[in-house]
């Protein structure tokens, strides 16, 4: 897939929006500039996991397996 994009006279250059919508960049996704004899690189840097937790204290019963969920109890 290719497209044409112009570089406007403050040296930015707008993704085309096929591009954004299939490898969806949202705006604020941070990209790293490389140059490979004389290609221009842009990757997209990850984003730090986040580990959510539930305040909900969970029991036994969340816990069971199929069968005692099934058919109760041992």
């Amino acid at each position: 897939m290719a497209s044409t994009a112009e570089i406007d006279d403050r040296g930015r250059i707008t993704i085309p929006r096929e591009f954004r919508e299939r490898l969806q960049i949202r705006p604020g996704d941070e990209f790293t500039v490389e140059e490979d004899e004389g290609v221009l690189l842009l990757r997209r840097k990850t984003r730090p996991t986040r580990k959510i937790r539930s305040s909900r204290n969970w029991d036994r019963e969340a816990f069971l397996d199929a069968g005692e969920a099934t058919f109760g109890g041992r």
